[in-house]
């Protein structure tokens, strides 16, 4: 039992490090480093806060929150599962030297770049937090549910991260592929509009859409006035779906890993 426990917080260690240093090697050729890491996202915010909020004139939600408040906690969402699968997607390839290494556990690489991609993530929701105490807007008890929804993004993006980057040695137009979805996608989803603008009957296949669960549950965290288990169809569609990439995309790579290293 503590050999287990040992060897599972050095796996957990192993992780956080090469995170760490994946997040820093990414902008260590630019004079400002780590900075563009916060600073893009933050730019590509506050484009989409001054088109609906000053050009479309989106109006407030509810009595007290500006629309750009009730915006930035689904935009959060996007962001780092649009960083993690955009990045990890060519994982494998990246990490070439790693996969071609017969000691290293290769398993652990698509865990790498999604816990670099949270970095940025951590940091968003603290800016959150500070906007909502700037406005003078309320902090309410329904906070307390952010690590659910903060561990339900981090496992479904690396859910997909996993299956995505097994695929794309084998199918390297798949990058592409994602690149496409992934600009549809910020528009799919009712992330920067409200589903109620909607018609209702198209509301059922929406809310299947796992990325919903998520940005609503955020926005929930905040400014919302229930629990994510009370509505507990919307709750088993999410896991349902992530189960099934989670362990779909657990075999897919096992399946596929001995062949990595011969077409990376």
């Amino acid at each position: 039992m503590g050999k287990g426990l040992r060897a599972y917080w050095k796996r957990l260690m192993l992780i956080a490090s090469l995170a760490k240093n994946d997040f820093m090697s990414r902008y260590a050729n630019s004079q400002l480093g780590v900075f563009w890491a916060f600073f893009r996202p933050i730019v590509m915010a506050c484009v989409y806060i001054f088109v609906f909020s000053f050009i479309a004139r989106a109006t407030p939600v509810g009595s007290m929150y500006p629309y750009s408040l009730w915006m930035l906690p689904g935009l959060i969402v996007w962001f780092v599962f649009q960083e993690g699968l955009s990045s990890g997607v060519t994982t494998l390839s990246e990490y070439s030297f790693l996969v071609k290494n017969i000691r290293f556990d290769i398993s652990i690489l698509p865990y790498v770049k999604v816990t670099s991609a949270f970095i940025v993530h951590t940091f968003f929701i603290a800016l959150i937090f500070v906007l909502y105490l700037l406005w003078g807007l309320p902090i309410k008890v329904y906070i307390l549910q952010l690590p659910y929804y903060y561990f339900a993004t981090y496992i479904f993006t690396f859910s997909l991260v996993r299956l995505a980057c097994a695929c794309q040695p084998f199918f390297k137009d798949l990058t592409v592929a994602i690149e496409i979805m992934l600009i549809a996608g910020v528009w799919a989803c009712p992330i920067m509009w409200n589903l109620e603008m909607a018609p209702q009957k198209y509301w059922p296949i929406f809310k299947i859409n796992p990325i919903y669960h998520l940005v609503q549950g955020y926005r929930t965290c905040f400014m919302g006035d229930t629990w994510f288990w009370n509505d507990p169809g919307e709750l088993a569609v999410f896991w349902l779906i992530t189960g099934a990439l989670y362990f779909g995309g657990r075999r897919v790579f096992n399946r596929l890993s001995a062949h990595f290293a011969d077409v990376i």
